[in-house]
């Protein structure tokens, strides 16, 4: 694919990120976004013979995946770990669940530990979260450089101070916001002439 149709793949995924808010369907808008914006960079990575704009991208999504099934198995030992306090190993069984006095079943010394597992599950997202955003920002830096786009570096950097922020809601905010600016930052990336056109070779010269 030439440089304008992954430029025009950047801008839609970079939109469907941006939709990604919407309810029902807006998980399916951001993978779908995602997916088309790695495309679209790998293309951007080609073309301007910068493979660390792919690569850095690719460790952001892998740190970030690795991050949520850390927390999330942390998370679900200290629900498997709570909930055999209470006396329940099968989670299907609905007799176990009406015969527990919720009452005097929950005190402080089974669901403190299930707490402190919710906790460690969101400061180790919130670390890996920080760390991919900080290869993310590496990525917009590069492409930044090689396409003349100062708005990619901003994209970056407003990605990377959301989420940092994550820790409050307004982190959450700057990250729709830098889709936002991705989204504009890939529609102003316009292909160079040289890029557009195959150089023409100069005449032999004569005797």
């Amino acid at each position: 694919m030439d440089i304008q149709t992954n430029r025009l793949l950047g801008i839609i995924g970079a939109l469907l990120m941006v939709l990604g808010v919407l309810p029902s369907v807006g998980g399916l808008f951001m993978v779908v976004g995602i997916i088309f914006v790695l495309i679209a960079l790998k293309g951007y990575a080609d073309a301007y013979k910068d493979s660390n704009i792919f690569h850095n991208v690719g460790y952001s999504i892998i740190f970030e995946i690795i991050g949520l099934v850390v927390c999330a198995g942390i998370v679900i030992y200290g629900a498997m770990g709570f909930f055999a306090s209470l006396g329940i190993n099968n989670l299907a069984e609905l007799r176990t669940w009406q015969q527990i006095d919720w009452q005097n079943a929950v005190n402080i010394n089974n669901i403190l530990p299930f707490i402190g597992a919710i906790i460690l599950g969101l400061v180790i997202i919130f670390a890996f979260t920080v760390l991919a955003s900080l290869y993310y920002k590496k990525a917009m830096n590069s492409l930044s450089e090689k396409t003349g786009v100062k708005l990619f570096h901003t994209t970056g950097t407003v990605f990377f101070v959301g989420a940092i922020l994550t820790i409050i809601l307004v982190g959450f905010i700057l990250i729709w916001v830098s889709f936002i600016l991705l989204m504009i930052s890939f529609y102003e990336s316009k292909p160079h002439e040289h890029m557009q056109q195959p150089q023409q070779q100069a005449p032999p010269s004569q005797p």
